[in-house]
C-alpha cells in the first residue's frame, strides 16, 4: 500500500504552481508523477504539519538502499537550487520523490538511473 504524503497548503500551492509554469522541455514524466502524488497528498496549515515532515527548505539526509551510501542536502524551489551547495530542486527527480515524505519513511521511486528506494534517515526544518 502507498503511503500518504503530508504537506503544507504552502508547499502544495508553490509545487502546484511550479508544475503549471515549467516549460515544456521539462521532464513531462517527472511532473506527471509528482501531480499524480500532490492529488493523494494530505494538505495541512504549516502549524499543524509534524516536524518531520520533508518541505520546502527542509535539510534532508537519506540512505541510498541499492547503492548503501547517504546523501544529505537542502530542498529548495528551482530558482536557487545548485548542486554543488547541496541545494536540490523539489523539482527534480529525487525532490520530487522525497517531498511530504518523513523520517523513517522509505521512499520508491522512478529515477533516471531506474527505480530508486531510499530511507530517509534525518529531516531538519528550521
Amino acid at each position: 500500500m502507498k503511503k500518504e504524503i503530508v504537506l503544507s497548503r504552502q508547499d502544495y500551492d508553490l509545487i502546484t504552481n511550479l508544475i503549471k509554469n515549467t516549460p515544456s522541455d521539462f521532464s513531462q514524466y517527472s511532473l506527471k508523477k509528482l501531480s499524480t502524488e500532490l492529488r493523494s497528498a494530505k494538505v495541512l496549515e504549516g502549524e499543524n504539519l509534524p516536524e518531520d515532515v520533508i518541505r520546502v527548505n527542509s535539510e534532508v539526509e537519506i540512505f541510498d538502499e541499492k547503492e548503501k551510501k547517504s546523501m544529505t542536502f537542502k530542498l529548495v524551489p528551482p530558482s536557487v537550487a545548485n548542486l554543488k551547495e547541496n541545494k536540490l530542486s523539489i523539482l527534480a527527480p529525487l525532490g520530487s520523490a522525497i517531498i511530504g515524505y518523513r523520517k523513517g519513511d522509505l521512499v520508491e521511486w522512478e529515477v533516471p538511473a531506474g527505480k530508486k528506494v531510499f530511507k530517509i534517515k534525518e529531516v531538519r526544518n528550521s
